[in-house]
C-alpha cells in the first residue's frame, strides 16, 4: 500500500503549502481520517449538514472544515454537495481497511501532540508525556489490556507489511530449513508470506494471546491452518525450541536476553533472522524513524553496525545485514 504523502497533492495546492502550513494541511487531513469522512462518502455525495450529521462535526466548525479539504484537493463541491475526489478515494478508502483509518490516524494525533513541545523536549531533555502531563499507553500495555484494540492494531500491521513480506520471501532462502518461530509475530504476515515461497516449510507466529486470536483468524482466512500456528508467550520470559529458524520483524530494539534465548533456542546451523529499519550508520536515515526517536522516553536508533556487532556478541556467527526494500534492513546470522 503506497503511503499518502503531500506530494500526491495536486500541484495547484502544492504550491500554497510552505513548512508552517504542511504541519497544519496534514493535521487536517488525519483529522478527516480519524473521522471517517473519507469512509462516509465513498461512493455517495452528502451535504454539509448531511456530512456533519453522520461524522459528528460541530456547525460552527464544519462548513470551513469541509472548504479546507476541498482546497486540499481530497474533496469535490458540486452546489450543496460533497463527494470524494479520486486521490482520496485511492488513498484513504480503497487501498485502506478501516483497521487502518482507525489506528493509524490515531497514532498519528498523538505525534501531533507530542511535537507540540518539541523545543522544550529538546531544551529540557523530558519527553513531552511529562512536560504535558499525559500518560500514554504504548502498544504492549494496550495489546494486553485491550482485545477490541488488538484486533484493529493486529489488522493494521498485516496491510502495512505485505511489501516487507513479500520482499523477505523473495529474498530468504529457506530451502535448508524446516520450522520457523516467527517471533512478536503478531498479524502473521512475514509467515504466511514464507510459507507459500516454501512449500516444504511450517511456522508458528509467537504473541500475546489478545494478538494471537487475530493472528489464527488471518490464517484461517488464507487457508494456512496446517502449515502456521500460534503460542501464545512472552518472548521477555521464553521461547519454545524445535524451530531451526527464528525469526524477528519491526520489535525495534532487542535486547541481548532475548537475542541469546534465540540463540539457545536453536539448534547448531540454526538461522536468525532480523528484519528492521535499522539507522543508517551515519545516522542520516531512515528520517521517519529518527523523527520518532525525538519523542521516544529514552531515545535510541539502532544501527546496522551496531546490530550486527549485538548479534555477534550473543555468540551468532556469520552475520550478514544487507538492504531488503525500502527502508527496511535483512540481517541474518548462524548458530555455529
Amino acid at each position: 500500500m503506497p503511503a499518502f504523502t503531500m506530494d500526491k497533492l495536486p500541484k495547484r495546492v502544492l504550491a500554497k503549502i510552505d513548512f508552517q502550513t504542511a504541519f497544519m494541511a496534514s493535521r487536517c487531513v488525519v483529522a478527516a481520517e480519524q473521522l471517517h469522512i473519507f469512509r462516509k462518502l465513498s461512493g455517495r455525495e452528502m451535504t454539509a449538514g448531511q456530512l456533519g450529521r453522520v461524522c459528528k462535526l460541530h456547525p460552527s466548525r464544519r462548513d470551513i472544515f469541509l472548504s479546507v479539504l476541498v482546497s486540499l484537493g481530497l474533496l469535490r463541491r458540486s452546489g450543496d454537495y460533497f463527494y470524494n475526489s479520486r486521490l482520496a478515494e485511492r488513498y484513504f478508502v480503497k487501498e485502506r481497511s478501516v483497521h487502518w483509518t482507525n489506528i493509524y490516524s490515531a497514532e498519528c494525533g498523538e505525534e501531533y501532540l507530542a511535537f507540540t513541545v518539541l523545543e522544550e523536549t529538546l531544551t529540557t531533555g523530558r519527553n513531552y508525556e511529562s512536560l504535558l502531563g499525559v500518560k500514554r499507553e504504548y502498544y504492549f500495555e494496550r495489546l494486553l489490556d485491550d482485545p477490541e484494540w488488538a484486533k484493529g492494531f493486529t489488522h493494521m500491521l498485516y496491510e502495512e507489511h505485505q511489501r516487507e513480506a513479500r520482499a523477505l520471501a523473495r529474498t530468504l532462502d529457506l530451502r535448508r530449513y524446516e520450522s520457523l518461530l516467527d517471533v512478536g509475530g503478531g498479524s502473521g504476515v512475514m509467515s504466511i508470506e514464507l510459507v507459500r515461497a516454501h512449500r516444504h516449510l511450517t511456522a508458528c507466529v509467537l504473541d500475546i494471546a489478545n494478538v494471537v486470536r487475530v493472528t489464527r483468524s488471518i490464517v484461517r482466512r488464507e487457508g494456512l491452518t496446517g502449515r502456521i500456528r500460534t503460542h501464545a508467550g512472552d518472548m521477555n520470559k521464553s521461547l519454545p525450541s524445535g524451530y531451526d529458524v527464528v525469526l524477528f520483524c519491526d520489535l525495534g530494539r532487542l535486547s541481548n536476553a532475548v537475542l541469546r534465548r534465540a540463540y539457545r533456542s536453536l539448534p547448531s546451523n540454526g538461522l536468525l533472522v532480523w528484519v528492521d529499519y535499522f539507522g543508517s550508520d551515519n545516522l542520516f536515515a531512515p528520517l521517519t524513524r529518527l523523527m520518532w526517536q525525538l519523542r521516544s522516553p529514552s531515545p535510541k536508533l539502532t544501527t546496522r553496525s551496531s546490530a550486527t556487532e549485538q548479534v555477534r556478541d550473543c555468540g551468532f556467527q556469520k552475520v550478514r545485514c544487507r538492504w531488503l526494500v525500502g527502508d527496511a534492513w535483512l540481517l541474518t546470522a548462524h548458530k555455529p
